[in-house]
Parts: C-alpha cells; structure tokens; sequence
C-alpha cells in the first residue's frame, strides 16, 4: 500500500515536472522570439542610423558644394549680413528649412538682402543652391522681402488696412474662429509665416475656414491681404485645408504613411534622383505645391521620372499619395513632363 502510495505520489510529481517543462519551454519560445525581435529592431535602428549618417553627409557635401559658389554672387547689388543679423528666411512663403539652410551657405541671412535680388542675382542663386529654375520669381520672394523689411509704421499702416477689410470677408459661411483655435496654417504648403500673419489679422485661423473658402472668398481674402492674385488657387490652399481637416490637421501622419509606404515604388523604370537635381514639378498642370511636397518624399523630384510612370505605377503612386483616382491620367501629367523634360535638354 505504501509503495502505491510512493508511486502515485511519484507520478503526480513528473506529471507536475512535465507541465513545469512545457512551460519552460513555452517561456523559452517567447524570448527567443522576443530576442528576434530585439535583433530585428536593432538591425533596422542600425540601418536607419547609417541612412541617416549618409544623408547628414550628403547634406554637409551640398552645403559645402554650394559655398564654394559665394564667388559666383554679386553681393555689391543686394549686400552682406552676418549670421547673427539673420532673419527668420522661412517666413517667406517657399522658403523651408532645406533652401534656408541654403541661402545661409551663401551668407544670404536677411530680408533685406533677399528683398534687393535683381533677376541676375536671382539666376545666379538659382544655380548656386542648386534650386529649380523659375521658383523664386514663382512664389514671389522679393515681393514678400520686401513687406517684411518695412519699418514698424508702414507694417503698421498695411495691418490697419488689412483689419479694416474684415467686412469684406463672409464669415457666415467660411466660419468663425477665434486665435486660441488656430490651426498652424503654415502646415499649408504655400503658406508662409508673413501669410499667415496677415491671414490672421482677418480671423482666419483654422483649416477649416479656408477649407470653406468659394471662388468669392478667394478674390475677397486675396485683396484683403494684398496677396498676389492666383496663387491661393495655383498653390491649392483649399485642396490642401480640406485634406487636413479629414485628417484632423494631422499632415505629419500623412506624410508618415506615405514615408512607410515608398517601398512600393519600382524606381528601375523610373530611374533614381536626389533633392538637389529637382525640377520645379508645379510646371506640370494639375501638380500643384501639395502633391509635390508628397512625390518629393517618394524620392520623385524630376520630369523625367514623371515621364516615365506606366500605368501600374499611376496606380501605386494614387494609392501611396492618397489623392484622386483618374487625377494623374486627367491631368496628363505623363505627357506634360516628356515635354518639359524635352525642353529642359534642349535649354541645357
């Protein structure tokens, strides 16, 4: 009796090792799985670093590259400033962080310099930051310097006007808001800091109020804040707002996405390019600032790669970009960049 006793108690104990074995083992799966893991992430961390260390050096070697071209400018026409003169450059609408850094490497650091560019200064710019031809007169740089470089009393004097045109805006149907609202509308590809001041002093504050805009508003705010006709529409402010309020003013989730998402472009028919050889794609009727702002993230900055997108890489491409079925056929954005592309061999 003892012995069954002895047994039994011999067996309950491996039944008890048994289930203590199994989940060992279990447990030693899930670190091993955890560890994979680890060893996944390090190695994408790892791969991220270098990527980001050969991107610095790229930069480093840009900005370098563009110094060396100092002796190409005329700063006799628009003159010197030191870097602790310098202005906030991105307060023009245009000019990101990327060409500001740019314009610092050329020691160009003030409104008022920028505000004295002759078209020769320009064009010589133009090739020394390496910046797609027509793009300074496009969004208007001087014009904008200039306003900024005014003295408090003329700056004064344009607020005045500009808050004495509210009555020519249609608040009941663009909406009101109040400056605790605000959204920050240099999230608006076209809108710069010194737009965004003006717009303020209308009560414009929010995507939503420009989302809301109609062709009468446009040419209302437009004359209010003594912006140059066209470009809200050229630079698609509405197009832009209505996406940000879908997404809840979210553009950096958005662009995230679409970051995760470049894998999916084929860039053996397309061919490769980098920032420093873009093309002024908003040429391309129907392209606007905001879809470039997004090819440009793809890795797609060039006619001649617009060019050559078959229709599976139209396809992708609207997936990715989260814009409007049909838009890149419509607009023959394929047709237009093998032209401007043309043209562009033909001018170099």
């Amino acid at each position: 009796m003892n012995l069954d006793a002895e047994i039994f108690n011999l067996k309950e104990s491996l039944d008890i090792k048994d289930a203590e074995i199994k989940h060992l083992t279990l447990e030693v799966k899930a670190l091993k799985a955890l560890q994979a893991e680890a060893v996944k992430e390090t190695d994408d961390i790892t791969l991220k670093n270098k990527r980001t260390e050969q991107l610095l050096y790229e930069k480093d070697e840009a900005l370098i590259h563009i110094a060396q071209n100092k002796h190409l400018l005329d700063y006799k026409s628009f003159g010197t400033a030191t870097e602790a003169e310098k202005d906030d450059l991105k307060m023009i609408s245009g000019i990101g962080p990327f060409i500001e850094e740019r314009l610092h490497a050329l020691d160009i650091f003030t409104f008022s310099q920028i505000s004295k560019f002759t078209t020769q200064d320009i064009n010589t710019i133009n090739d020394a930051i390496i910046y797609f031809s027509g793009r300074i007169e496009r969004d208007e740089w001087v014009a904008q310097a200039r306003e900024l470089v005014h003295d408090k009393d003329i700056r004064d004097e344009l607020f005045k006007r500009i808050s004495e045109r509210k009555a020519s805006i249609y608040y009941n149907r663009i909406g009101t808001a109040k400056k605790e609202e605000a959204d920050d509308l240099t999230i608006i590809s076209g809108i710069g800091g010194w737009i965004k001041e003006k717009l303020n002093i209308l009560d414009i504050y929010t995507f939503r109020q420009i989302s809301n805009f109609t062709r009468e508003d446009v040419i209302a705010v437009t004359e209010a804040i003594e912006y140059f006709p066209g470009r809200i529409e050229r630079d698609e402010w509405i197009l832009q707002a209505k996406e940000l309020v879908r997404i809840a003013g979210n553009k950096s989730d958005l662009l995230k996405r679409i970051r995760d998402r470049q894998g999916r472009i084929y860039f053996d028919g397309l061919g490769y390019a980098h920032k420093h050889e873009a093309n002024n794609l908003t040429l391309i009727d129907g392209l606007g600032l905001w879809v470039e702002e997004r090819l440009n993230l793809l890795g797609i900055y060039t006619f001649d790669q617009i060019s050559k997108l078959t229709p599976k890489d139209i396809e992708t491409i609207t997936e990715v970009l989260e814009i409007i079925p049909g838009r890149i056929e419509h607009d023959n954005w394929v047709g237009q960049a093998r032209e401007l592309a043309e043209k562009k061999v033909q001018v170099l």
